[in-house]
């Protein structure tokens, strides 16, 4: 773990703390090698601030919306390496298999999809790949219709990374992974600030891993460098540069049977040995220039451009041939490009100034954004059925595999959208205790696409506004309860695909309501935060009955739900991170139907769960403090069972793994081990109706550092 060591970072770390907190700290130095600063401490995984709830960094506790903070030192703390594995620790929110011809990071947020709803230090970044974790300060998870800040989509909230900052002090601090199934990965972060008025930063991945199942690895790598540039006492600019590479195995595990993951080794694999291409090509690049005009305003200018390619060779299943022991599930291959390129402008003006003796912060700006999607996809032939209980992996399917994508294509279109918005949020202290937030922001959303497969090419303008509004009381200093309302919507070109049942419906809209209570224990150290929610899309698309080709708006999906999240110190050098959450969804309103996997029935989806939304479903992480040199800590992740299909015939089943650490801490070096699934539990966590990936089964990883400073002392220096 990183978190300990008394590098320059984490001295710059205790020296904020403490001049923010110096009512409460010794007086004499900042820092002192040998003293306990009480007063200084900073729960490991505990976070005041965020900046993802408004346009500016803000107190949690003054934003009426529930918010989570997956923090870098839990996530190093759990070798939570992919997005993915840190958004574990976030209520409420699941990870899904991808749909259709979606691969990369799939997320169900409330309920609801949040696939497209991914943003970079709070910019768009909604490509399709894995994201990983290398160069990440933290990940800030906003829960609710969130569009006034965010645009479409945003329905179940948005997941919003945050990238490692340049700063004005050295580091340099490497280390390597190794662990079960020759998993191996070293990364790199350095930086210095060689003037007084620049400072730059490097973080660099190279990971070579196989897994558990076979055929299957992962070689990834990735450069983020980031540079900031102190034009003025007033004015920076910061440059930020994303490039990561992946070469692995497109893979959605075992067949479904009757229902559920079929009984099989999770290590079975169902593919072709000779063909597994999957490979991904990420470049984001951003300039953010900020300007402080006087003490009461100042202007963020945020550019970003990001490109995209991933190229792969399908492998899904569909019909299951029930014949018992001597059953067979059906296989289609497919080759697969897509390519994207992203250009987002937002700039946003902060100003504080009081208005009638009142403290407010008004908040407004603008955002443009253009985007090009471009899809291409050819089918295999000859892929013959495989047996699910006794299979015998063969070759590729030689002369019929799609090899290139000349000739007859199943797929071929390009999406282009054009995105121009406004907004307006104001945050108004009506007294010390009660504060209103309110605003609107209004959207043209514009899409073209050209189908080059078919007849007949689309477009459409949506214009939408989406309103805000919250009211926060704060009796003490340690308590604020709120109430909320936000609004989203989602058009239907929101992930890139027009088509003749949608191309003329407006958008899809959703609300939110919302009540929730932040406090504080134990002095500051230990916070709690609670949300009663109902999410409900009120104009879900379905099928016409008057023409089963085309949609209408006519359809309701709705989410209740409950959720806590507490992360501090319990006592001194013992840390907690807890997340848990309720959510009730169901399809309240639908004229659709869909046939189902198992029976073969045709059946309504009125009245049915979405898919992926388990009734209860959370994670438990501690870590305690033994010594200045080690520390041991361990948790659970848990979830029940959830639907896969949309007519719930399908299910996969719940499950609660367990996980522990170790770590030793020394001047220049620190070692840690971690322990996945200790009791070996079988487990699956994404699925789809045809198929189940299997999680990781008992396995280990050790993880080392070496650094030019120490962390055995940074538990007391922060």
């Amino acid at each position: 773990m990183k978190r300990y060591k008394k590098h320059p970072l984490a001295v710059a770390i205790g020296m904020l703390c403490n001049a923010l907190h110096a009512q409460s700290a010794e007086p004499g130095p900042v820092v002192l090698p040998e003293v306990t600063v009480k007063g200084a401490r900073r729960p490991a995984f505990k976070s005041d601030t965020a900046t993802t709830g408004s346009k500016t960094e803000m107190p949690i506790r003054d934003i009426p919306q529930s918010i989570s903070v997956v923090r870098k030192e839990i996530i190093e703390s759990q070798n939570a390496f992919s997005l993915r594995d840190a958004l574990k620790n976030v209520s409420g929110l699941t990870i899904a298999a991808g749909e259709g011809g979606r691969t990369g990071d799939s997320i169900t947020l409330r309920g609801f999809a949040a696939n497209s709803d991914t943003y970079l230090d709070g910019v768009k970044e909604n490509g399709q790949y894995f994201r990983d974790t290398f160069f990440l300060e933290r990940v800030e998870v906003l829960k609710g219709s969130s569009s006034i800040l965010f645009g479409r989509g945003s329905t179940g909230g948005v997941i919003n990374e945050i990238s490692k900052m340049p700063l004005r002090e050295t580091l340099a601090s490497g280390d390597f992974t190794y662990g079960s199934f020759d998993f191996k990965r070293a990364t790199l972060d350095v930086g210095t600030a060689p003037l007084e008025n620049l400072s730059v930063r490097l973080n660099g991945l190279y990971q070579d891993a196989d897994s558990f199942r076979d055929f299957n690895f992962t070689d990834r790598w990735g450069l983020a460098p980031s540079v900031k540039v102190n034009l003025t006492p007033d004015t920076d600019l910061r440059l930020h540069l994303l490039h990561q590479e992946e070469d692995s195995v497109f893979d959605y595990g075992v067949p479904m049977f009757r229902g559920e993951p079929a009984d099989v080794p999770i290590e079975q694999f169902y593919g072709f040995p000779d063909d597994r291409l999957q490979e991904f090509d990420v470049n984001v690049a951003t300039a953010a220039l900020s300007h402080r005009f006087t003490s009461e305003l100042s202007v963020k200018n945020s550019f970003r451009y990001g490109d995209y390619e991933r190229f792969y060779r399908t492998h899904l299943f569909s019909n299951v041939a029930d014949l018992g022991l001597a059953s067979t599930v059906s296989r289609s291959q497919a080759l697969r490009l897509s390519t994207q390129e992203n250009y987002y402008n937002q700039t946003d003006f902060v100003l504080t100034k009081p208005v009638f003796g009142f403290t407010h912060t008004l908040m407004f700006g603008v955002e443009v954004g253009w985007e090009d999607f471009t899809f291409q996809s050819k089918d295999s032939s000859g892929v013959t059925p495989i047996s699910i209980f006794a299979p015998r992996l063969t070759p590729t399917v030689g002369a019929g595999r799609a090899d290139d994508l000349s000739g007859t294509l199943a797929t071929d279109r390009t999406t282009e959208t054009e995105t121009v918005a406004g907004y307006v949020l104001d945050q108004f202290e009506i007294t010390p205790e009660w504060k209103l937030l309110g605003g609107a922001r209004y959207d043209v959303f514009k899409a073209t696409q050209d189908e080059r497969v078919g007849t007949g090419d689309f477009s459409r303008t949506d214009t939408e506004w989406s309103p805000r509004g919250g009211i926060i009381w704060q009796p003490a200093d340690w308590q604020s309860y709120y109430f909320s309302y936000g609004t989203s919507f989602n058009p239907s070109a929101e992930t890139f695909s027009l088509t003749l049942a949608n191309a003329d419906l407006p958008p899809e809209e959703n609300r939110t309501f919302e009540a929730g209570a932040k406090i504080d224990f134990l002095d500051g150290r230990l916070s709690a935060n609670a949300a009663l929610f109902r999410l409900e899309k009120t104009n879900a698309r379905t099928t016409d009955p008057n023409d089963p080709t085309r949609n209408v708006l006519a359809g309701e999906q709705r989410t209740d739900g409950f959720e806590i999240e507490l992360a501090g110190e319990i006592l001194p050098n013992w840390n907690l991170s807890l997340a848990y959450a309720f959510l009730d969804a169901e399809v309240v309103e639908s004229n659709s139907t869909a046939t189902g996997t198992v029976s073969g029935l045709v059946k309504p989806l009125k009245g049915t769960e979405p898919i992926n939304v388990p009734d209860h479903s959370g994670v438990i992480w501690t870590s305690y403090r033994l010594s200045e040199h080690w520390e041991v800590g361990g948790g659970v992740f848990f979830a029940t069972e959830r639907f896969t299909d949309s007519v719930n015939e399908v299910t996969l089943p719940g499950y609660a793994r367990l996980e522990a650490i170790l770590a030793y801490y020394q001047k220049h070096f620190d070692v840690q081990l971690n322990v996945f699934n200790l009791a070996d539990t079988e487990y699956f966590e994404p699925g789809q109706a045809r198929s189940a990936l299997p999680g990781v089964p008992l396995s280990a990883r050790r993880h080392s550092e070496s650094s030019s400073e120490s962390k055995s002392h940074a538990a007391r220096d922060r």
